[in-house]
């Protein structure tokens, strides 16, 4: 056990029975996965990219936007994963649906925007017509459709739905309707989360970064702590990515990331440098008196405060347990989503292979936070694109006013990797990945991918959800 562990455990209030998420500390032992090399092939051969999309893309579910965002009948948001595209509306009767965004008369895409408000959906090459039911409104001229002489097939050529489900103020979608609940599928750590009310939250930033690379290379990045020491030297100056707790539930994952400390890494963890300070300020209104005159326990002093108005504020606290009333609570649904969040804010990833090229992928960043009741209403963020074509993206401009200029660099030197693993990767010299106890995740994350691609592991046949955990 290292120092900030111990700090933390000498001074953590013990009413854990109380709260939804379980404690990571003390650590729970996870289940040896073996040590042989994880193969470089995964990511460079469209076979492998194909077996991933029969197996797993079009059989998991998968996070599309903010269910707040369809506040209207009509409103609808398209949503491109892989080779497909797909259209998401709100009816006039209220209910949310998802379809392939296909014309069923050539296979050209029907709606060519991105977001927007529509009673029908018109393909623009012919003029057939769609209800944002997904029910077909109209053929143009079917007179000249010999098959339609008894009529048009009204119910055959509707636009073919995929399942569509809600859950943490988001909308899901699966291509598989045989598919388990969105509910079972995310499992009991899924309801962990719950306790943070989601739904209250409020999307501030949506950005997409076209990167050149797997996008198994993105998850795994950001899967792991290991690396902050060497390509994070300002993050361990006021967190601790060192030997962090980690947890595997069935075939999702859980890490945890100590904020407001200094890393056991680091010589001098006592002395409040001016960075140290901007970064463990957090909340202004949430902080009370002096800062901590110790950097390292700048956590403990925000716990204790937290927990003292825990019944006067609006965020949850009095349901969470000592460690989400500051730490980073890092949890990630297979295949492609993760959550890291404190009680008051934080970002979904989420990853997406392209369309024909396992050499490249897309990196979506939402920023979400919870305000005060009673606060004005916010306008939807624009959705901002960054492709390879427009060079190189500065991400601190990109994200201004919405994420802290050094975590902002924290995400472009994430980036700077994916082009150069690609082509690691690829080399004939390379023998497969050495993996850590600290990159467990990045292990249990592709073995899922090979329980999937060979039918062991399926939405219909999940594995349990401590089955990796040895309490």
């Amino acid at each position: 056990m290292g120092k900030v562990e111990r700090e933390f455990l000498n001074r953590a209030n013990a009413r854990n029975g109380e709260f939804k998420a379980p404690p990571f500390l003390p650590r729970a032992r996870t289940k040896g996965l073996g040590t042989e090399r994880l193969d470089g092939e995964r990511y460079l051969t469209h076979e492998f990219m194909q077996a991933e999309w029969r197996h797993i893309w079009t059989k998991t579910w998968q996070l599309v936007t903010r269910v707040s965002d369809f506040d209207e009948a009509g409103y609808f948001h398209v949503h491109e994963l892989g080779k497909e595209s797909f259209l998401f509306v709100r009816g006039e009767d209220g209910e949310i649906r998802g379809f392939y965004n296909v014309c069923q008369h050539r296979g050209n895409r029907l709606c060519q925007v991105d977001i927007g408000v529509l009673e029908t959906f018109t393909c623009p090459f012919h003029g057939w017509q769609w209800h944002n039911d997904g029910s077909l409104k109209q053929v143009a001229a079917p007179e000249f459709f010999p098959q339609f002489a008894n009529g048009v097939p009204a119910a055959e050529l509707g636009l073919p739905p995929v399942r569509v489900e809600q859950w943490g103020g988001w909308l899901w979608f699966n291509m598989d309707h045989d598919a388990c609940s969105l509910r079972e599928y995310l499992g009991e750590i899924g309801t962990h989360l719950e306790t943070y009310e989601f739904d209250t939250w409020d999307l501030i930033d949506y950005q997409t970064f076209e990167w050149a690379g797997n996008w198994k290379h993105a998850v795994d990045a950001f899967n792991e702590s290991y690396h902050f020491a060497a390509l994070h030297p300002d993050m361990i100056q006021f967190g601790e990515g060192h030997d962090i707790p980690i947890e595997l539930w069935g075939i999702h994952s859980r890490m945890l990331n100590f904020n407001r400390t200094v890393s056991e890494l680091v010589e001098d963890r006592e002395t409040m440098t001016p960075l140290r300070s901007r970064m463990m300020a957090g909340r202004r209104s949430l902080t009370a008196g002096s800062p901590a005159q110790v950097a390292k326990d700048a956590h403990l002093k925000e716990i204790a405060y937290r927990r003292s108005i825990e019944e006067q504020t609006y965020l949850p606290f009095r349901f969470m347990n000592d460690e989400q009333l500051v730490h980073q609570y890092h949890y990630t649904f297979f295949p492609n989503t993760t959550f890291t969040q404190t009680p008051d804010g934080g970002a979904v990833f989420r990853y997406r292979p392209h369309a024909s090229d396992p050499a490249k992928c897309y990196y979506d960043f939402f920023i979400v936070v919870r305000r005060p009741p009673g606060s004005a209403k916010m306008g939807r963020p624009p959705h901002k694109i960054h492709s390879n074509e427009s060079g190189p993206v500065d991400y601190a401009e990109a994200f201004k006013g919405t994420f802290d200029p050094v975590l902002a660099n924290v995400l472009a030197q994430d980036g700077s990797n994916m082009a150069t693993m690609q082509a690691g990767v690829a080399s004939d010299s390379f023998k497969g990945m050495i993996l850590s106890d600290q990159e467990i995740r990045l292990r249990h994350f592709h073995k899922t991918i090979d329980d999937f691609i060979a039918g062991r592991v399926s939405t219909h046949q999940l594995l349990p959800a401590d089955f990796y955990l040895e309490r």
